[in-house]
Order: C-alpha cells, then structure tokens, then sequence
C-alpha cells in the first residue's frame, strides 16, 4: 500500500490527527515562547530597575549633598559677618564675602556660581567658578533675578530650609550658556542686617556624565523633566530639543512618544510598560526628596527612564521564534509520521468493521422498508375491500330504492285520488269525521313525499358514483343528498353545529360521484379527528361562483391540525389515527379527485386549537381535453 493511496483513503481521520498534533505542538511551542519571553523580560526588567535604582541614588544623594553643602556656606557666612561689627555693606564686608565665596567654590568641582541676592532679586555679589579658575562679577555685570523660579520659591520662613531649584540650563542675559550646563540651584535665606538669600549653581554636567555610564548593551537609561523635555538621552540631539527649538513638537516627548508620556505621567514610583517592541521602566524622583506635606507640591521632579534596545531586543526573540519553530516542526514531523504508520496499521481493520456495519444497517433498512411496504399493501388491500363492500351496498341500496320508488308511487297515486273523492264529499256533506279524515290524508302525504324523496336521494347518490362519464349537475343538489345521510350522525352529536351557505344557480359539469365522495371524506375526517367526542363546535361550508370556477370552503373549530403533519397531509397512509385502523387514504382521495380528475386546486390552513380550513378551486365545465385525461 502507497502513502498516496493510504492518504487518499485515510484523509479525514489523517487531517484530524494531525490538526490535534498541530494544535498541541503549537499550544506547546507558544506556552515555551511565552515562558522564555517571561524570563527575559523579568531578566531586562531586573537590570533596567537596577540601573534606575544605581540613578536615582547617585542623584538623590547628590541633591542631599547639595543642600548640605549650601546649608554649610549659609552658616559659614554667617559666621564670619557676626565675628565683627558689620552694620552696612562696606567695603570690608563684600570682601570677606566675596573671600569666603572664593574658599567655599574651590571644594566642589560642580559649583559653578555663588551670589549673594538682595531681598529684591538684584544680585549684590557673584563668584563664578570655570575649570578651578576663581573670578568676581564686576557689579556692572550683576542682573535682576526677581523673575526667576528659584527666587520666587526661596524659603520665606525657617533659616535651614534650602530649596532645590528646577533642573534647566545655564542662562546669562536671557542666553544659554555653551556647552550646556544642567544647573540646579541651591537657595538658602540669610536674616540679620545684611539679608538677602545665598544662591549656589551646581553644574551637573559630571553628574550626567556619571549616570550616562550607567547605560549598558541592552538597557539605555534617560532622563526627562515633568514638561517632557528630555535632559539625558540616548540620542543626544534630542537633550534640551524643546528648550532649543519651541517650535518642534517632535523633540518633546509628549508627542515624539504619547502613549509612553501618557504612562509616564501616571506613574508616582517604579512602573513598567512593553511598547513599540521594547521594555520601559520608569521612576519619579523627587529633585529634593526631603521635602514632604504641602511643600512637595512646589519641588520639580524627573523621570528616571530605563529602556531595552529594541534592535537587540527584536534580534533575540527572533533567534527564540526560529529555534522554537525548528524544534515544532520536527516534533510535528515526527509524530506525524508515527501517527501515520499506525492508522495505516490498523487502516484494514477499520474498513473491514465499516464496510460490514454498512451491509448491516443496509439490511435493516431494506427489512424496515419490506415491512413498510407490506404494511400499505395490507391497508390498501383492506380499503379496496372496503370499498367492494361499499360498492355492492350502494348497488344494493340502488335497487331497492329503484324498488321501493314504483309501489311508494303508486300509493300516492291512490292517496291522490282519495284526496279528490274526500274533497268532493266534504264540499256536498260536510261532517267532523271528514275534516279529521282528511287531514290524516294530509299528514300521510307529507311522510310519503319525504320518503320519495330520501329514496330519490339515495338513488341519485349511487347513480352518480357508479357514472364514468362527464355529466350535468347542480353543485346543491350534490352537496344536500350528502349532508341527508349524515342528518343522523348530526343527531348523536349534538354539540357539532352545521352552517350552509350554498346558492341554487351553481350549474357544473364534471363529476357529480366524486364530489358527493370528496364531501362525504370532508365529513368524515371532522368527525374522526376535528372533534371528540362530546366535543362542542361548529362545521362551516361556504360555496360561490368566481368567474368560471367554484370556490368551495369547509370549515371546523375543531382541534386543528400541527405544523409537522399538515405539509404533508395529502401523501398516502399519513394519519394520526392509526390505534383506531384509519388507513390514510381519505385525503389522498380527495386530493387525487380533485387535481387529477376536476383538474382544480386544493389551499389548507389549520392552526391547533382554533380549526382547519379547506379552499377548494375547481372548473365548472370541464373540457373536452380534460375529459379526455
């Protein structure tokens, strides 16, 4: 046996093995992706949170060290002010101001400027600090700081408050300085006769170059203030990019990046979020960390930024995809092929047990249908004997109403002509005796016409159903000789109302046997199975002429019939009341009659528990051709 004939004949089975194989190795193969995902990106997201925490620190301590540092030129200041008796700014005063600045800019390389602020912002003394060089601020040069941040925010109340100001730039007479320098500034307020507010401008740019270092192969650290402006990136051009050029949106990372500002700004601790095919950690630090309650509020904050190289990043997990779609696809390979070997194994087997489970249930199908059959030849050999029997009593009924028809006639005859005799005698004697005689003649006369006439009734009831040929015949006459035989059926049930509205004009030719038979059925079915026994309803037969057809309708209140058995109500041997031997033929009949013999049209209706309509549509002259047919 080929693998292509195998495949052929296995194929449903094959497919289905294989699509669980597929979707087990691929469930498996993604659970492993997502595991190893999982534990790189805790592995980044650990190295990333270390170098925030290593930043943060480095900066936070550095901020502490600041204000320590400001707090201890404030008092060294003051104390050589108060070592003498100083009541003015001399001259003698600004110089040991200006010596004590001097000493003070020389202990850390990252001051790059001490001033003295009068109370109204104007600077009164400044000492800048350049590569260890030591230079005064001519007084010509000094300018008016009453519209910075930092002098609007200086401490108002308590002498060791020192506040930490904003991180921007450098700014000498409205112009950045260059190179850049980040500057924070410390402020410290001096009381006492010579008040005013110390102001040290520490350049972080060493600081930054320090925290840079931080950034390792997979992890890019950055620094972006609360407008966000970046101060530290990975691409230098964007550092200070809306400071530089207001004007270009893109070098903020509010639009450059919005959904990473956007979590950015919800932050207010360590927080994580994988955009754009990276890893971003993110941590909010306070530029003065010592600040707490409603002050906080004033101080500036930074977002300490670490994030993967996506380029690294995207490289490892496709390494990852190709290693782990190489190990599913040989994992698949093979268990398709074990799978395979063992449903052509037992592929033989299958077919055998299919093939005689095909035989069996082709046996009992082809029994079911034998006793089926058997069952309608039954039932219709049951009716043709039936309708024998009916056949040889209607012929019988014939004759004897043929019979009784000649003597019933000749004892009218007699009654007659005992009517004239007894007028005439009343009409020379009159006498009780003879009124009272004659009205007994009266009443034998009008039982002995209703006997002709059932005769009659009976006799044209048969003579038409025995006729083979087209005749002429009055659609009343047809429908009342019917509606006759079943006045005694009408008595026994009398809860079963009969409304008739049928005119005498309805002149056909056609059928008159089948149509008596089509009514009779019609009776018979509402009796069977439209009312129980003792049941109380009404049967409605409504006829008229449209055009050259009569519309004919019979209508019950009756129990209605159910929406499974009304589509196919007309198909032989369908019936409900087969306990009871009805065969399920009666409709099949009239259906017959009335498509195949008066070539007419037959609508039903029924809704259970309201009724059933029959609409008969039938020609009232048949044709020749249909004759014929």
């Amino acid at each position: 046996m080929t693998f292509g004939g195998c495949f052929s004949r296995e194929k449903p089975l094959l497919l289905v093995c294989l699509s669980g194989i597929m979707i087990f190795i691929l469930l498996l193969s993604w659970g492993g992706y997502r595991l190893f995902l999982d534990n790189k990106t805790s592995q980044l997201a650990w190295n990333e949170s270390e170098v925030l925490s290593r930043s943060a620190n480095v900066f936070s301590r550095e901020m502490g060290h600041i204000k320590r540092v400001t707090l201890l030129l404030r008092n060294s200041v003051n104390a050589r002010l108060t070592s003498k008796d100083h009541t003015a700014f001399s001259a003698d005063w600004e110089d040991l101001v200006v010596d004590e600045f001097s000493q003070f800019a020389q202990t850390s390389s990252l001051i790059s400027q001490v001033r003295w602020i009068m109370p109204n912002g104007r600077e009164r003394i400044r000492i800048n600090s350049q590569a260890g060089v030591i230079t005064r601020v001519e007084n010509s040069q000094l300018q008016d700081k009453s519209d910075r941040n930092y002098i609007k925010n200086a401490p108002r109340g308590t002498e060791n408050d020192v506040y930490i100001s904003s991180l921007d730039l450098n700014i000498e007479n409205k112009e950045i300085v260059r190179p850049f320098q980040p500057t924070v500034r410390g402020v410290v307020k001096i009381t006492g006769d010579q008040s005013g507010f110390l102001v040290v401008n520490y350049d972080l740019s060493k600081l930054f170059e320090l925290i840079r270092t931080f950034s390792t192969e997979e992890v890019s650290l950055e620094i972006v203030d609360t407008t966000g402006q970046w101060v530290l990136a990975a691409d230098s051009s964007l550092e200070w990019g809306a400071l530089l050029h207001s004007n270009d949106s893109r070098l903020n990372i509010k639009t450059h990046l919005p959904i990473i500002w956007q979590s950015m700004n919800a932050t207010d601790g360590l927080e994580r979020v994988f955009n754009n095919g990276r890893l971003w950690s993110f941590l909010k630090q306070n530029i003065d960390d010592d600040v707490i309650g409603t002050q906080s509020e004033q101080v500036s904050s930074l977002y300490f930024v670490a994030r993967s190289h996506s380029e690294a990043f995207s490289m490892w997990r496709g390494r990852l995809l190709l290693v782990i779609i190489g190990v599913a696809g040989f994992s698949f390979i093979a268990i398709a092929w074990l799978v395979w070997r063992k449903i052509t194994a037992q592929f033989e087997t299958y077919r055998l047990l299919t093939l005689l489970q095909e035989e069996k249930a082709q046996a009992e199908h082809a029994n079911r249908k034998l006793n089926l059959t058997n069952k309608r030849l039954v039932d219709l050999q049951d009716e043709l004997v039936e309708t024998s029997k009916l056949s040889s009593l209607g012929l019988m009924v014939a004759g004897l109403a043929h019979e009784m028809h000649t003597p019933l006639g000749g004892v009218r005859m007699a009654m007659s002509s005992c009517k004239v005799w007894l007028d005439k005698e009343i009409g020379r004697s009159p006498s009780d005796g003879l009124d009272k005689m004659n009205e007994s003649l009266l009443i034998a006369d009008k039982n002995l016409t209703r006997a002709l006439d059932i005769v009659s009734s009976f006799k044209r009831i048969v003579s038409d159903r025995t006729a083979q040929d087209a005749q002429l015949f009055f659609f009343h006459n047809v429908l009342n000789d019917i509606v006759l035989t079943y006045k005694s059926t009408f008595k026994n049930r009398v809860g079963i109302s009969l409304v008739i509205e049928c005119p005498d004009d309805i002149e056909m030719i056609g059928y008159p046997g089948a149509m008596s038979q089509i009514i009779q059925n019609l009776f018979d079915n509402a009796f069977e199975y439209a009312f129980q026994r003792s049941a109380k309803g009404q049967i409605s037969i409504m006829a008229s002429k449209e055009k050259e057809s009569l519309i004919f309708s019979f209508e019950d209140s009756g129990n209605g019939i159910s929406p499974d058995v009304l589509d196919s109500v007309f198909e032989p041997f369908i019936t409900t009341g087969r306990q009871n031997n009805h065969t399920g033929l009666g409709l099949h009949l009239v259906n017959q009659w009335v498509y195949q013999l008066m070539k007419g049209r037959i609508d039903v209706t029924s809704e259970v528990g309201v009724g059933t309509k029959f609409v008969f549509t039938i020609p009232l002259k048949l044709s020749l051709e249909d004759v014929a047919t």
